[in-house]
């Protein structure tokens, strides 16, 4: 039994999805450590770990793995992630149970008592997220998730994603391509 002082008291969760009725509804899911089914509202003290989750379908195509609370490893990016949104919901802690590996969750829906709007692109350009893509010619099954995992644990198969600077003038960027710098 966790003490007061150890107790968590705000929790967060991530979404794609901009909430308006200021409710967070307990959806199906599963639980991570026993795979068990379970409909629930999933939330961490981690802010960054939220982000990340919130921003992870907005810039990834299939296979998509969190690793780090900052890193996220993806097969293809998103054709367009600038401009797009992700929320974070902050949650009072009071109902939510806490599963062995950590992940806090509630079976009941639950109040939001703030909001915080992220912009997906400025979150990866400042560095607060890194995004790894899954480098051209490896081949990833779109069935097989163990297959993804071992790729995911070999960080040789990745290379890291880096956005083109939005104030680079972009007749410096057409001269370049012209001299074969930038292909």
């Amino acid at each position: 039994i966790t003490s007061m002082e150890n107790k968590v008291k705000t929790l967060y969760h991530g979404s794609q999805h901009k909430i308006t009725n200021g409710v967070i509804h307990a959806r199906d899911a599963y639980l991570p450590t026993t795979n068990t089914p379970i409909t629930a509202v999933f939330a961490t003290p981690d802010f960054a770990r939220a982000r990340n989750y919130a921003c992870m379908r907005l810039i990834a195509d299939g296979w998509k793995s969190p690793r780090t609370s900052d890193t996220l490893y993806v097969q293809k990016l998103s054709q367009d992630i600038s401009g797009k949104k992700a929320y974070i919901y902050e949650l009072d802690s009071d109902g939510f149970e806490r599963d062995i590996d950590g992940t806090y969750y509630s079976l009941t829906n639950k109040p939001i008592k703030r909001v915080i709007e992220i912009d997906v692109m400025q979150e990866i350009t400042s560095g607060n997220i890194k995004v790894y893509v899954l480098k051209p010619g490896i081949d990833c099954p779109t069935e097989h998730d163990d297959i993804w995992a071992e790729l995911v644990n070999n960080k040789d198969n990745f290379e890291l994603y880096k956005p083109i600077s939005k104030n680079i003038d972009m007749s410096l960027l057409s001269q370049m391509k012209d001299l074969g710098i930038n292909k």
